[in-house]
């Protein structure tokens, strides 16, 4: 099987370099499917790379979760992170079992280019009204899918620590908490690793207009929310190693905690 890079190459078309493995293997994979959106970015023609991973059949409806990654500008390691989860699912489908994964590996795709343009660009056309294709293909999703949750794999160059925020306590102790303990046992974590975020529909609604990535307030149900920061004072491997490992084990653990809610 051919692996992903472990570093980022030299190359602007870094996206592409790092995607292209997994492209093929979904070109042979019953469960993976690859599917690149054409879309216009200003004059610049952009290509919007999606994939769906079924996990092992369980019991009762699978969980529809979309994964997000590439939304800061230049830093590949939530890309190679995600990459590398669905590989592993691929492999392995039972690790993803009761799952249907919705995978982005890149959000911000400006922040890719040669001259790349920071998230707050992204979150700038986000919060308008805009045409721009790119931001209209993410709203879309967001719109019909209906996930029941988000996770979005981000780095915090200034940390010196791994940490996460969510909006729910309950999936904070029972989900998170785990997972970032987990990860924290080959990469530092924040002083405060778990930070929970308003969950009230006037705080939902307040990030959507200022540009966040997230469907809009009056979306029922809405999905749950969990972001994972990277410290950017760690290698990229680590970084990598880290987003890898939390991801994992949120799936892990969310399944477990639904299953336990099931047999109640």
């Amino acid at each position: 099987m051919t692996t992903l890079l472990s570093s980022p190459p030299a190359s602007h078309n870094i996206v592409s370099e790092l995607l292209a493995p997994l492209l093929e293997t979904a070109q042979e994979s019953e469960s993976l499917i690859a599917s690149q959106h054409p879309v216009l970015i200003g004059n610049q023609r952009i290509e919007i790379p999606k994939f769906m991973l079924l996990g092992a059949r369980g019991g009762g409806k699978p969980i529809r979760l979309a994964l997000f990654a590439g939304l800061d500008a230049g830093l590949p390691e939530s890309i190679i992170a995600l990459a590398r989860l669905l590989f592993e699912f691929e492999l392995n489908p039972a690790l993803a079992r009761d799952y249907a994964l919705f995978a982005y590996p890149v959000v911000n795709l400006p922040g890719f280019d040669e001259n790349p343009l920071p998230l707050r660009a992204f979150e700038g056309r986000y919060r308008k009204e805009t045409t721009d294709a790119d931001v209209e293909f993410f709203k879309g999703e967001l719109r019909k899918w209906f996930f029941d949750g988000m996770i979005t794999l981000r780095t915090d160059l200034n940390a010196e620590g791994f940490y996460a925020t969510v909006r729910s306590e309950v999936l904070a102790r029972e989900v998170v908490e785990p997972a970032v303990a987990t990860a924290g046992k080959t990469i530092p974590l924040h002083e405060s690793p778990i930070r929970i975020r308003p969950s009230d529909r006037h705080s939902r609604l307040s990030d959507y207009v200022q540009g966040r990535l997230a469907p809009p307030a009056d979306i029922r149900p809405y999905p749950f929310e969990i972001e994972l920061f990277a410290p950017g004072r760690i290698p990229t491997e680590d970084r990598v190693r880290g987003l890898f490992v939390a991801v994992h084990e949120i799936l892990r653990h969310y399944r477990d905690m639904i299953s336990h809610a099931q047999n109640l």
